[in-house]
């Protein structure tokens, strides 16, 4: 399933329908995540180079925000990857998702709904690509506290490390 979205306005709307909610209910109530304007200002850095992001947690939804980076090795190497339901705005660039086995193609200022656990992998077709994405359940097992520098990526391949 493929969804246009046509302007910025409509993803800070997405923003604010489906993370605030969660996130209100969370410890600490209603919080600010981040200005789409400036948030890889605040990403992290976690492959060298090649991917950088940040994520939040609200009780029932996780919010990352992705900035895959092409250097002279190519792009991260990924791998099939399976989890709760996905809904991914790209913000940037353009990626093809292959999802149960049929490609997508979409680009800045689109989204796609992943349905829950379907395997999917993703490429981005471009030097630079950024996508927001939110997810359900919340990914706190995988991710671990929002001030984690090292969180655990299902969908990196690290066969090769």
């Amino acid at each position: 399933m493929k969804t246009t979205i046509g302007s910025l306005p409509i993803m800070l709307i997405l923003v604010l329908t489906l993370a605030l909610p969660s996130a209100a209910s969370a410890e600490g109530g209603v919080r600010h995540l981040f200005n789409l304007n400036t948030v890889n200002d605040e990403l992290r850095e976690i492959i060298p180079g090649q991917l950088a992001m940040k994520f939040w947690h609200g009780r029932d939804i996780s919010v990352g925000v992705f900035r895959m980076i092409r250097n002279e090795q190519g792009h991260f190497p990924g791998k099939v990857n399976r989890h709760g339901e996905e809904v991914a705005v790209c913000t940037e660039g353009r990626l093809q998702m292959e999802i149960e086995g049929k490609d997508y193609f979409f680009g800045e200022g689109e989204a796609i709904v992943i349905p829950p656990q379907m395997p999917h992998t993703g490429t981005c077709l471009t030097d630079v690509c950024t996508l927001v994405s939110w997810f359900t359940p919340n990914r706190k097992d995988e991710w671990g506290e929002e001030d984690n520098d090292d969180p655990e990526l299902r969908f990196l391949d690290k066969s090769s490390e």
